[in-house]
């Protein structure tokens, strides 16, 4: 027990004295910090200066601010800062006395004091030297505001015809910013340089500004002198040109717009009178584009005339070509009709091609006529005319090429129709002779019908051909419905010849069945019966091919795969 309280002691005393040499170092720092910036105090030091603008002529809030700084900051350094340093030397030395803890505290109250007093001197620093370079400048900031002012004065006197209205105005704005120049003057003269220093950089604020609307009002009223003259000028002759070439533009007209552009020039003079920049660029920019729309329609308008005059004869050539094409079309159509059934729709659109043409060409006349009047004519609405006219006879010229080819086809209808014609009598004949010869005791029912179906197609196909006028389109559809009959009845044929052959097979190789299977027998005499006498020789196909299955599977397939091996081709 004795033991543990000894080791417990041991461990607290050592704890002490660490903590006690931990907080001795940290005071010592402290102490050294202290110690700089207090030093720093006494450094930089502004007595000197404070002494130069004390003697000096001082006046007003000026007066005023520079006592008040002038006695905080003396306070500080005279007074504060002794006593600061006093107390630093006294904390330093209870340090090394080992007084750790208590002189810890005091030294953080001293840093936080002193960096308050760093802050504070730092700021009367800046101010008391802001008065310093002012109470320096004032006179030479004065000296430089008043040049300027009478520099302006000059040049506003020497270009008074140019400012023409915009003089008195500018004059007036500058008699007010100078007449301010005596009160500066005076507070520069008796010492109120903070309040000095205010007012001249306003009045260089002021100076500049004016500076430059003066030189901005200069600039526009020299170039007003001279502007908009020549275009004006330049677009007087062309009105008179375009009359004399007897072109017309839409309204407005030109000799109305000038007038207007005339009346907003003099609202230009206005605005710079009254010193409105923005105004006037505003209005200068609308004048501008107004002139630039005037000289884009004049060049519009005799562009349109060359264009016109260029392209006159060549829709006229085209009005007659299309007028004569239509006649050919016409005369073709009556020649046609007498053989072929030409389509209602082609021959009203003939008729209607023929008006259009008669409706165009009539207003190329009208506008012909109208070109050689003395009022003249807008050209650019001719131009129009003539290219719409140009695009519907365009329009007309395809339409009349696409009944022209139609027309071509009519001839190529009739003669695929015979071709076809002959190809089915030929084909309906074979399909015959093959029928005979292969000397079957019957056909069935279904199949002559649907062989006399598609020679009677056949015969309405030859009818249709013969008839006059030639429907050739009835005859293609003809065309395609027996020849779709004529491919089932192909398909029948063979199917018709292989159940035929297949049969007589199947019949033959039964025979080897008869005598041992009474159920091959009677198969045999029921299919012998179907094709013989009714005729169906699928079915006897079927019958045979189902009872042979039953003694010898495979056999009526093995057969039937011979034969259209045999028949592929």
């Amino acid at each position: 027990m004795t033991i543990i309280i000894v080791l417990v002691l041991i461990i607290i005393i050592l704890a002490v004295i660490s903590g006690l040499f931990y907080y001795h170092k940290q005071n010592n720092d402290l102490v050294e910090q202290l110690t700089k910036r207090l030093d720093l105090f006494q450094q930089d030091n502004i007595e000197e200066m404070i002494d130069q603008i004390a003697d000096t002529k001082l006046a007003g809030a000026t007066l005023n601010d520079f006592k008040k700084d002038k006695n905080a900051y003396l306070q500080i350094i005279k007074k504060q800062l002794p006593q600061m340093q006093a107390q630093l030397l006294d904390y330093a030395e209870k340090n090394a006395n080992l007084q750790v803890w208590s002189v810890h505290r005091e030294l953080k109250s001293l840093n936080q004091k002193s960096l308050q007093q760093e802050k504070l001197l730092k700021k009367l620093k800046n101010s008391l030297s802001n008065l310093f370079d002012h109470i320096q400048k004032n006179q030479a900031d004065f000296n430089k505001v008043e040049q300027k002012a009478k520099k302006l004065q000059t040049q506003l006197q020497s270009n008074m015809v140019h400012y023409q209205e915009a003089y008195a105005p500018l004059q007036d704005q500058l008699a007010q910013i100078t007449q301010q120049l005596p009160q500066i003057n005076e507070l520069v003269v008796t010492g109120d340089a903070l309040k000095a220093h205010q007012l001249l950089e306003q009045q260089q604020v002021n100076l500049s500004k004016f500076q430059t609307i003066s030189e901005q009002v200069l600039e526009r009223g020299i170039n007003l002198e001279t502007d908009f003259k020549p275009e004006i000028k330049e677009l007087e002759k062309a009105a008179q040109k375009l009359q004399i070439a007897r072109i017309n533009l839409e309204d407005p007209q030109i000799n109305t717009e000038l007038d207007n552009i005339k009346a907003q020039i003099k609202e230009l003079k206005d605005l710079l009178a009254q010193l409105k920049v923005t105004d006037f660029d505003q209005l200068e920019q609308n004048i501008n584009e107004r002139l630039n729309y005037l000289y884009d329609r004049i060049s519009q308008e005799w562009s349109a005339q060359k264009k016109v005059q260029k392209s006159q004869l060549v829709l006229a050539d085209f009005i007659q070509h299309a007028r004569r094409q239509n006649r050919l079309l016409s005369q073709n159509i009556s020649r046609l009709k007498k053989h072929y059934v030409i389509n209602d729709d082609d021959q009203q659109l003939a008729l209607s091609s023929q008006q259009k043409i008669e409706q165009i060409s009539q207003h190329y006349q009208e506008l012909v006529k109208a070109m050689k009047q003395p009022q003249g004519v807008i050209f650019s609405k001719i131009w129009h005319d003539f290219q719409q006219a140009s695009q519907q006879l365009k329009e007309i010229e395809q339409e009349q090429k696409r009944i022209a080819e139609s027309f071509d086809g009519l001839y190529q209808g009739e003669s695929v129709g015979w071709d076809n014609l002959q190809q089915i009598s030929q084909h309906l004949h074979q399909l015959k002779h093959k029928l005979d010869v292969m000397r079957l005791p019957g056909l069935p029912e279904k199949y002559r019908n649907n062989y006399q179906m598609v020679s009677d197609e056949a015969q309405s196909l030859q009818q249709l051909l013969q008839t006059r006028p030639v429907n050739v389109e009835e005859v293609t559809k003809q065309i395609f419905v027996v020849q779709e009959d004529l491919n089932n009845l192909e398909q029948q044929t063979q199917n018709l010849w292989a159940d035929a052959q297949i049969t007589g097979r199947l019949l033959q190789y039964a025979n080897r069945y008869v005598e041992n299977h009474p159920k091959i027998q009677q198969a045999a005499n029921l299919s012998q019966d179907l094709y013989d006498q009714q005729f169906n020789y699928h079915q006897a196909r079927l019958n045979i091919s189902q009872a042979l299955e039953q003694v010898e599977p495979g056999a009526a397939q093995r057969i039937s795969d011979l034969y259209y091996a045999e028949n592929k081709d």
